[in-house]
């Protein structure tokens, strides 16, 4: 999909994803050409940008054209000197689960933009899922049902951590607790208007008044289905490659196999909105 500006905009899967080529990221951009990368996001969910060469605060102004940068994390420490950036290594956790990025709070960020640091020879692919595609794809008595559900979302080695004084900030404030939140299990896009399942292994924890098997056969069926190789997109990692995606209707995970190599991603997130679905337009 060429554009009237300096950049190529194309489709890397049929899912979702698309690579952005021909901008230098370093570089103030102009707002024509923000504004054809916004559309393009918003269309594919997930953008690659390749051959970027940028430092913490070049990423982090980057961000801020679409957004208003949150806090690295609500528990996890920022990157030294750079408290809305979080340093990814893979020397104290690697992310190989599907999840959605810190749905455990009630704020959960819009965006989350990864900068490939420290890549291992081979392997550390990152794999997403088209959470809108879905939804749309669940036969039609399911989807009625789910868009009526509610979710309990947390993460108990967080909520740990803040117990014992490690909490950060999030969202402008403190985090002293962490109990589990509330989310839609189909969440309404505020800027497009589409539904897509809002539901992660990572960090939802059950369905509100569903008994706990049901529950868990329930959330197995949704993510099956959305993990399906038809909804995904692969993305290999190269040195200088920075990834925009859509946390709204995404989920992701870091595939690690890559042995003891390391592996070191730094993450700016954007402040999203208090998630909102069917169920919430009905009361």
């Amino acid at each position: 999909m060429p554009t009237s500006t300096s950049c190529d905009i194309r489709r890397v899967s049929g899912a979702l994803g698309a690579e952005v080529r021909g901008l230098d990221l370093d570089r103030d951009l102009g707002d024509d050409t923000i504004a054809a990368i916004r559309a393009a996001w918003l269309e594919h969910l997930v953008l690659v940008f390749p051959d970027q060469n940028l430092s913490p605060e070049r990423q982090l102004a980057f961000a801020s054209q679409f957004g208003e940068a949150t806090a690295a994390h609500p528990v996890d420490p920022a990157l030294d000197g750079h408290p809305q950036v979080l340093p990814v290594d893979s020397t104290r956790e690697r992310t190989d689960f599907w999840h959605t990025d810190v749905t455990f709070m009630a704020r959960p960020p819009m965006a989350s933009m990864l900068y490939a640091v420290v890549l291992p020879d081979a392997g550390g692919d990152t794999m997403f899922a088209n959470m809108r595609l879905a939804y749309e794809t669940l036969a039609e008595p399911l989807r009625r049902m789910c868009d009526e559900l509610v979710a309990y979302h947390y993460a108990a080695p967080y909520a740990q951590a803040v117990a014992n004084g490690e909490g950060k900030e999030w969202d402008g404030s403190p985090v002293e607790k962490m109990v589990p939140v509330e989310h839609p299990v189909v969440r309404l896009h505020p800027e497009t208007g589409r539904s897509a399942l809002f539901v992660n292994p990572g960090f939802t924890a059950g369905i509100k008044d569903f008994a706990g098997r049901q529950s868990a056969d329930l959330l197995r069926l949704l993510y099956k289905h959305a993990t399906q190789p038809e909804f995904l997109f692969r993305h290999r990692w190269e040195p200088g490659s920075l990834v925009f995606w859509d946390n709204r209707a995404t989920m992701h995970y870091g595939v690690n196999d890559y042995g003891a190599a390391r592996r070191v991603m730094h993450r700016v997130t954007l402040r999203g909105d208090i998630p909102s679905g069917p169920i919430s337009q009905s009361i």
